[in-house]
């Protein structure tokens, strides 16, 4: 669940969310050096840790070197680019109170990453704090030089059966 789901969550644009935090808050976005060409079980083993151990979904913080600056993030709503999406993200979620789970384990080959999640996210809107739950898939694919040049997010549910869950 990114920016633009978020915001429906919310009822409102992403403006306005995003207004909440101070963008001093945002995580930077990395211009180090890019890691090309790991093997199927190297992409898979830094996936697993970045949505496990760092909980990318929902803090932006991954490892940014094996992924293409020109990679697109894509979930149910909308499409977001590199910056846009790490940005956006650390600022609309509470990671202390949201949780992903890795469901499964991480598939890799030379051409795509996937994984299953559930998830718990709270969003950052200070009083309220709102939660909604969901399950889905996400699509990595990876570029001839090994890069992540596309992120795409499959829900197992309808975006109104996810608005349905909100709780506080």
């Amino acid at each position: 669940l990114s920016l633009g789901a978020a915001a429906a969550a919310a009822g409102g644009g992403t403006g306005g969310l995003l207004g909440l935090v101070s963008p001093a808050e945002a995580l930077p976005v990395s211009t180090s050096a890019k890691t090309r060409q790991l093997s199927p079980a190297d992409m898979a083993a830094i996936v697993e840790q970045d949505l496990v151990d760092r909980q990318f979904l929902v803090t932006a913080n991954f490892t940014q070197e094996i992924y293409d600056e020109g990679c697109t993030f894509t979930d149910e709503v909308d499409s977001y680019g590199f910056d846009e999406f790490v940005r956006g993200t650390s600022l609309l979620f509470d990671a202390s109170k949201s949780h992903v789970d890795l469901v499964g384990e991480v598939q890799a080959d030379d051409s795509q990453v996937t994984f299953r999640f559930s998830e718990e996210l709270c969003f950052n809107i200070p009083l309220l704090k709102p939660k909604v739950y969901l399950t889905g898939k996400v699509v990595l694919k990876r570029g001839q030089d090994g890069l992540i040049t596309s992120y795409q997010e499959f829900w197992d549910q309808p975006i109104p059966d996810v608005l349905k869950t909100t709780h506080f």
